[in-house]
């Protein structure tokens, strides 16, 4: 048996035991990386706990956490390997960053208009107004949208509604 063995492993190429090992060492750090994560999830429960956080800002915590320890872990693994984690980096970040800037020019928008609305005074607090199909008495506007109260009912429009579009003010307080 133990001569069948030898001949196997005297038939193997060289490069099948370094890849052999960097596959250990990648196994072993996925397993760490999850080992840390099961440790870190019920820390981070206590703290929220201390702190009287609401359930769900502890959960999105929680998975922030997760995910930069999974990253990190993938990270630690992947050099191991030999690959070159910075470039995958540079184009993941270069990626991300197209898809957050084409996500946030709405609330970029509404934030520049609610800034002009405000500033320029065209509606007020507790005047009552029509805009795209809406209408009801302003009774709060703030930098994202501006709160209409109607008889049965709240309506939030965007800033960027009553900034680009034909605002009807039907009593002016």
């Amino acid at each position: 048996m133990m001569v069948m063995i030898q001949k196997l492993v005297d038939k193997l190429p060289l490069f099948i035991f370094p890849l052999f090992s960097k596959l250990c060492i990648v196994l072993a750090v996925f397993i760490a990386t999850r080992m840390l994560i099961k440790k870190v999830s019920p820390l981070i429960q206590d703290l929220c706990k201390k702190n009287d956080l609401d359930p769900h800002s502890c959960h999105v915590l929680n998975k922030i956490v997760r995910y930069v320890f999974t990253i990190l872990g993938a990270t630690i693994a992947l050099q191991n390997i030999g690959l070159e984690v910075y470039a995958i980096f540079m184009t993941a970040f270069g990626i991300a960053g197209i898809i957050l800037s084409y996500g946030i020019k709405d609330i970029v928008a509404n934030f520049i208009a609610g800034i002009l609305i405000m500033g320029y005074k065209h509606v007020k607090m507790h005047d009552y107004i029509k805009v795209e199909g809406f209408q009801g008495k302003v009774i709060d506007i703030n930098l994202r949208y501006t709160t209409l109260q109607d008889e049965d009912q709240t309506v939030l429009v965007p800033n960027i509604i009553l900034y680009t579009k034909t605002v009807g003010i039907v009593n002016k307080k």
